[in-house]
């Protein structure tokens, strides 16, 4: 079935210009969500993308962080001679410090960012005319200092994204995920042996605890005493590693409240947890969309029955699970844990790119190359010295071996 034509909802944007770089193309500088709603929920099943790139994703951030934050919308629209919507580029206006920052909406919450670009027009466009046309874009948002664009995938449902493609842009991270077979059999087989059996050895360990409980998805009427669990395992956490605690700031407790409260039921927001007698152990909050199950927010106890790794047992069963849903792809998404790797069999790259628009965004930018340089530098060096301590302790031995007296009778006795 074709779908209806998205047609451009707001005629009165804040600037507008005809592409050069792809003639009967018009492009729209928005400063608003609220009116683009239709359009953006219509184009959503003509694109690549991930749920990150809702609009029920994108309208929470946005009124629970980006309005405490006073982050301005600038959200980009693409349309053709006749109207159509065929992309929307979701932008905002940050402000860090005196500089004005042009990013994706989301920010930190977002795993995955990246423009909504109709399929059947994306793919006709040349990679030299989508840069033209980018180079557009960005002409129209004239008050950034720097664009910082991350986490952008190399490209999702096997397509690639044309935004990790721009000159410039850099391979600086990776997100992980499991193609999930047809069975639980199936996969466990292609894991390591001795992970699976250290997750039998624990949960026989915690059932001793109490009796233990999977739910992999909560029904509406719990959600407000898992999710409550949830932000006190998740602070705990993030303050014991020396991380920053999201959920001490109101405004992201009300996010993934106001997601939860209104796309639960829906099937967007997947809430599950693992009891042990009467205790929560291990709790999660994550997306499920298209076919793909996306591991976000992990919380687990403390104390003793943290030694049991509830964590890990709720992620193997909540990947069981997800297999006997039907779900084709498993996504822990962006992170360097070995754990993530250890459960998933892919990796994703993700790009950055960069650039400034004005003196203090080079400023920006050229500090930033200095840390990342000094940075480098301190492994460096952590790397030599380990080396050269390796390399000590060997000499060492080698010595004590050399002066060690044999026993009586020969060295063969």
């Amino acid at each position: 079935m074709v779908p209806e034509p998205v047609m451009n909802p707001d005629p009165s944007p804040l600037r507008d210009t005809a592409s050069r770089s792809l003639p009967g193309l018009r492009i729209a500088l928005h400063a608003d969500l609220a009116p683009l709603e239709s359009a953006w929920r219509a184009l959503l099943p003509r694109c690549d993308c991930s749920a990150f790139q809702t609009w029920a994703w994108n309208r929470a951030w946005q009124d629970c962080i980006g309005e405490a934050q006073g982050v301005r919308p600038r959200i980009l629209l693409l349309c053709d001679a006749d109207g159509r919507v065929l992309g929307l580029f979701p932008l905002g206006l940050y402000r860090r410090g005196g500089l004005r920052v042009l990013a994706f909406l989301g920010d930190v919450v977002s795993d995955y960012r990246m423009p909504l670009l109709a399929r059947d027009w994306i793919t006709g466009v040349p990679a030299g005319a989508f840069a033209g046309l980018w180079r557009e874009c960005l002409a129209l948002i004239a008050e950034a200092d720097v664009v910082l664009l991350e986490r952008m995938p190399a490209g999702f449902d096997g397509r690639p994204n044309p935004m990790a493609a721009l000159a410039g842009a850099e391979h600086v991270e990776n997100a992980w995920l499991a193609r999930l077979p047809a069975s639980a059999e199936a996969y466990r087989a292609q894991r390591s042996r001795k992970m699976l059996a250290d997750n039998r050895r624990n949960m026989r360990r915690l059932q001793d605890q109490g009796a233990c409980s999977h739910t992999p998805a909560h029904a509406p009427d719990a959600a407000d005493a898992v999710l409550a669990e949830l932000f006190r395992q998740k602070s705990r956490r993030w303050r014991e590693t020396g991380s920053r605690d999201l959920f001490a700031d109101p405004a992201y407790r009300a996010f993934y409240g106001t997601l939860t409260r209104d796309e639960l039921a829906g099937g967007l927001v997947s809430l599950c947890s693992l009891r042990a007698g009467r205790a929560l152990v291990a709790t999660h909050w994550g997306l499920a969309f298209r076919g793909r199950y996306y591991w976000i927010l992990p919380g687990y106890t403390g104390g003793e029955l943290a030694r049991y790794s509830p964590g890990r047992l709720l992620l193997q069963a909540q990947i069981e699970w997800a297999i006997g849903q039907g779900f084709e792809v498993f996504d822990l998404t962006v992170g360097e844990e070995a754990y993530k790797k250890a459960w998933a069999g892919d990796s994703l790259p993700l790009y950055r790119w960069r650039q400034a628009r004005t003196f203090k965004g080079h400023l920006f930018l050229y500090a930033g190359r200095l840390k990342e340089a000094a940075r480098n530098i301190r492994w460096l060096r952590r790397g030599i010295r380990r080396l050269r301590q390796l390399r000590r302790f060997k000499q060492i031995e080698q010595l004590k071996h050399i002066q060690r007296p044999e026993r009586p009778g020969g060295p063969h006795d």
